[in-house]
């Protein structure tokens, strides 16, 4: 059985992330049920990127969270064209793949892409995928570029950059 219209759909944003201490952002909004088949980003440009950790990835309709990544991958130090993807259930952090040297990172057989999973959206609630990041005193400055890839499941979804 297929699930879906079977049109996968990618969308790809720079971001700048700015601040000092715990730095929440609503990232993308999403309406309806998708399925969210791989998401990723490249550090394309850094300024200043000390002290980042428990960089996580949630889901929130303003009263509740979905944790889709644990708190915990850190982007300290990470050079330009480190990557980072949620390739393991939302229990375990995003890996991370520094740029300062030769990577090489598995994901397990069942997941080949990534770790699929699916958002639905409350009626008529805005509802948004947020990034975590916290420092200490020291700020943080840098761009990184994000793709995600899904597949809108009911009528009318679709998840967007803000």
């Amino acid at each position: 059985m297929r699930i879906g219209n079977g049109r996968e759909r990618t969308i790809q944003k720079c971001l700048r992330i700015t601040g000092t201490g715990s730095i929440t952002a609503n990232v993308l909004q999403f309406i309806g049920t998708v399925r969210v088949i791989h998401q990723y980003a490249t550090i394309m440009s850094v300024t200043s990127l000390n002290n980042a950790t428990e960089v996580y990835a949630d889901a929130y309709d303003g009263t509740n969270i979905e944790i889709l990544t644990a708190d915990g991958a850190v982007l300290s130090g990470c050079p330009v064209n480190t990557f980072f993807t949620k390739d393991k259930d939302s229990s375990e952090v995003y890996t991370v793949s520094k740029a300062d040297q030769v990577r090489k990172t598995e994901v397990s057989a069942e997941s080949e892409i990534g770790l699929p999973f699916t958002l639905t959206q409350p009626y008529g609630v805005d509802t948004f995928i947020r990034l975590h990041l916290t420092t200490t005193d020291n700020p943080v400055d840098f761009k990184i570029h994000v793709v995600f890839k899904y597949l809108p499941l009911s009528p009318g979804a679709k998840l967007y950059f803000l």
